[in-house]
């Protein structure tokens, strides 16, 4: 398991920085170099539009495309929708220090 903070500023859409937070997961995971990695979040709508086979059209559609590029350079990538109530620390870290990015390897 890893956790970081990225303290970026002036994102008013929380879409686009749950998304921007699900990126700098994934570039964390490869900068590890991680195989098998399980991203989880409680933005439900960001983790339905990495799990879906559909292009997107939305807003983030950069983002989301950049996102599952990335897919490729892991032997297993996922992505999980959890509760807010079970992403606390999540929660805490990005009250200190800006957007947070946690990831969940195994």
């Amino acid at each position: 398991m890893a956790a970081c903070t990225y303290p970026w500023e002036n994102i008013s859409n929380p879409v686009m920085e749950e998304a921007r937070a699900c990126l700098q997961a994934v570039t964390l995971a490869k900068d590890m170099r991680f195989q098998d990695v399980c991203i989880e979040g409680d933005a439900l709508t960001i983790i339905r539009k990495l799990r879906s086979a559909d292009e997107d059209r939305s807003c983030i559609s950069s983002l989301i495309k950049e996102i599952k590029g990335r897919g490729c350079r892991f032997r297993r990538l996922s992505f999980k929708h959890i509760p807010r109530k079970a992403n606390k620390a999540a929660h805490a870290m990005a009250k200190d220090g800006g957007v947070t990015s946690s990831l969940d390897f195994g």
